[in-house]
């Protein structure tokens, strides 16, 4: 399998954007489709993408924090109501099986609902869990996605992941400060897709700012990532609704020379 390609279904945080959805990524290569996170509004995304639940069989998270799942549920019904009756295949760090329960439960009696409408009996949706660590790696006829470690404070267990095709190598960082685990994955990445938290648009005054180093990555650090990483391309993601596109392209570009895009949402590579 040789073509790969993917959209950015979501660019933004935890707080309403109208510009920006929640963290969601679909990857297409040939038929074959998957998503990484389905954060607020993926399923919005996903249609004006041109695609639907019920194509995709393959979701992947990076972690639980609601910005990267909080559309899971609304997907797993959408993907029933569009007629897909195989399983969904879901991979995540530890407590995947946890989240993957109550969300079922939580739409257990909307589901029921519309089954009685149906025109004959049908199967509640199932979720098939893998709660999966770093040197996972699923293969699809020679695509490989894989999970490797980054570092965002509090969360135990956060994933970025590296998914490579014949001739294509995209990188997703998901939420990190700045380590070396994630430089040695991207290393010579086609795309590195990696977030990008200015900290002076940062406007939440209840968190400790003494946290953010173990979090998140800042514009210039982002920029020092890509070159020690050698990335053919760098993308932005997970920018916060006060960000400046210009201010942040400018702050990466103290260190990184190479080809670089502010991430947008519907944005393909």
């Amino acid at each position: 399998m040789s073509s790969l390609d993917v959209t950015l279904l979501g660019t933004g945080t935890p707080n309403p954007n109208p510009d920006r959805a929640g963290a969601s990524y679909l990857f297409r290569a040939a038929d074959f489709r998957f998503m990484i996170d389905c954060g607020p509004r993926a399923l919005l995304r996903l249609g004006q993408a041109g695609a639907n639940a019920s194509e995709i069989d393959h979701m992947f998270f990076t972690h639980y924090h609601l910005d990267h799942w909080a559309d899971f549920g609304p997907f797993l019904v959408n993907r029933w109501m569009r007629g897909s009756r195989t399983p969904l295949r879901a991979y995540g760090p530890a407590g995947l099986q946890e989240l993957v329960n109550n969300v079922l439960a939580l739409h257990r009696r909307d589901l029921e609902y519309r089954s009685k409408i149906r025109a004959g009996p049908l199967d509640l949706p199932e979720v098939v869990a893998t709660e999966i660590e770093e040197g996972f790696i699923f293969d699809h006829q020679g695509l490989t996605v894989a999970p490797f470690n980054v570092a965002h404070y509090p969360i135990g267990q956060p994933f970025g992941f590296r998914v490579e095709a014949r001739d294509c190598k995209i990188v997703l960082s998901g939420d990190t400060c700045p380590n070396e685990n994630l430089i040695r994955n991207a290393l010579d990445a086609d795309v590195l897709i990696h977030e990008c938290v200015d900290y002076d648009a940062w406007t939440a005054i209840d968190i400790a700012r003494d946290h953010m180093q173990h979090a998140h990555t800042p514009p210039a650090e982002l920029g020092r990532i890509a070159t020690d990483a050698r990335a053919r391309l760098c993308v932005t993601t997970h920018m916060l609704a006060a960000s400046q596109p210009e201010e942040l392209h400018r702050q990466i570009r103290q260190e990184f020379s190479g080809p670089l895009v502010i991430g947008q949402d519907l944005m393909t590579l």
